[in-house]
């Protein structure tokens, strides 16, 4: 049976540094033998929750003309999902928290409807990779929050996480490759 692991990229800069971590995991899992698949949301089109409760009575997500459909299907298709994003004002991207809001129908199923969304298989992981202009530690807190909130939420393992903080620093470099190095196997320890 093929592993498959969905990188989701929350970042609205396509090739930045967020994206080099988020290729290094990828590339990592590929290693180990897994399927991979790439989506970037800052090109696909996403509509914000409308909080109108419909999901409440255990019905999916009323807005069915975007493009969450082909990420509600990945999340129940996949074995992890790597999800990367920089932190914005110390937390995850607009376009990574309007993805996560649209997941309240797995929060419904899971803690109201109290059905497992994985039954018969393996529980699947969550990997979160981030980066941060500032070089204080403590920027990334209210972002793993919310994205350890959402991996419970759909019912994944939070299978841990890769920072890159201080981007801003012009010696970076090396820094950068150690992260590169840490999200690679990162990626292939989501099977071990």
């Amino acid at each position: 049976m093929v592993t498959k692991v969905l990188g989701i990229l929350g970042s609205p800069c396509l090739r930045g540094n967020t994206s080099d971590l988020l290729d290094a995991a990828l590339r990592g899992a590929a290693e180990a033998g897994a399927e991979t698949e790439r989506l970037e949301l800052a090109r696909m089109s996403l509509r914000p929750c409308m909080e109108c409760r419909k999901c409440d009575s255990g019905a999916s997500c009323v807005q069915k003309k975007d493009d969450m459909q082909v990420i509600y299907s990945r999340i129940r298709q996949v074995d992890a999902i790597i999800l990367a994003s920089p932190i914005f004002f110390m937390s995850v991207t607009a376009q990574t928290k309007q993805m996560i809001d649209r997941c309240q129908c797995f929060w419904v199923q899971r803690y109201v409807l109290k059905q497992r969304i994985y039954e018969g298989r393996v529980r699947p992981k969550g990997l979160f990779i981030s980066c941060a202009g500032s070089p204080k530690p403590v920027v990334f807190e209210p972002a793993r929050h919310v994205v350890k909130a959402f991996f419970a939420a759909i019912d994944y393992e939070y299978a841990g996480e890769v920072f890159l903080g201080y981007t801003d620093d012009p010696a970076l470099a090396p820094r950068k490759q150690t992260a590169l190095e840490q999200a690679e196997t990162a990626g292939k320890m989501l099977f071990s």
